[in-house]
């Protein structure tokens, strides 16, 4: 039987960058027996080789042109892989792409240069409308402003985004109701965005996003308008409905401890990938 406890401090340590052989020294002269060790190397392989990727970022590009004369690359031959089921986070300064690279993942934007591939399905070339559908039937967005409707209450906004999938009136009820109870606002339904407090308004986005059964959701500072103890029990949310519901979560985050709760940490400087850190199966 594999000893997860070895599991999790192998990965640690690999986040860590230090070598496997270094790894297996280590855990030999602090007892543990190197059979046990080839074997918990041989399960994180295989459980690694199984992830399927649900997006592909291949060498992206994107520059903003600011005015005439000035240029600025926001992201500069980055790629990348989701996988499907994970929870990934992407940190860095500001300014160093985090948002322009969400974007690209969420279909929003279109890069000046590389390749999307999204469910295997290479999106160059797609028109408008095929993009529209594309985020409408499999991207739930969680932003930091919330954006809720403000003269819609909770579950007329949570309702309002199954009903652009063309949702029957009565299902889009009782979908948005069974979602917003199994976030803990039962009890505020029918209240309008003014009514609620931050961590309040962003559950409720957060519903909006799981209502309609994406296979991704995107977050971009879902916690920038709360304080820690809300933004803990946010980030702590996510990784629930990662687990319970299986979706794959992208989380942006300039908070250190919040992206480290992430299976895998993709740090950015200046536009490039400067590290990916493995701190999960």
């Amino acid at each position: 039987m594999i000893n997860q406890e070895l599991i999790d401090y192998i990965i640690k340590c690999r986040a860590l960058k230090i070598s496997n052989e270094q790894i297996k020294t280590n855990l030999i002269s602090i007892g543990w027996h190197n059979e046990l060790i080839n074997d918990a190397f041989h399960e994180i392989v295989s459980i690694e080789s199984q992830k399927l990727p649900l997006v592909r970022i291949n060498n992206i590009f994107k520059r903003y042109s600011p005015s005439k004369n000035i240029t600025v690359a926001a992201l500069n031959g980055i790629s990348l892989e989701v996988y499907k089921g994970e929870f990934l986070s992407i940190t860095g300064y500001s300014g160093s792409g985090k948002s322009t690279l969400l974007n690209l993942i969420g279909l929003i934007d279109e890069p000046d240069g590389g390749e999307i591939i999204f469910e295997n399905e290479d999106i160059k070339g797609s028109k408008n409308r095929q993009l529209t559908q594309l985020r409408l039937f499999n991207i739930g967005f969680i932003f930091q402003f919330f954006n809720l409707l403000e003269d819609f209450t909770a579950i007329e906004n949570v309702a309002f985004a199954l009903r652009l999938q063309n949702v029957g009136f009565r299902k889009t009820k009782e979908r948005a109701k069974e979602i917003l109870e199994v976030l803990g606002l039962k009890d505020k339904m029918k209240r309008y965005p003014k009514e609620l407090s931050g961590g309040e308004q962003q559950r409720v986005a957060i519903a909006r996003a799981l209502a309609k059964d994406p296979l991704l959701i995107l977050a971009d500072e879902p916690t920038a308008h709360l304080d820690f103890k809300n933004g803990q029990l946010l980030i702590s949310l996510l990784r629930e409905i990662n687990v319970k519901f299986k979706k794959t979560i992208v989380l942006v985050s300039h908070e250190p401890s919040f992206a480290e709760q992430a299976d895998r940490v993709v740090i950015l400087m200046d536009g490039k990938l400067n590290d990916i850190k493995r701190l999960r199966l």
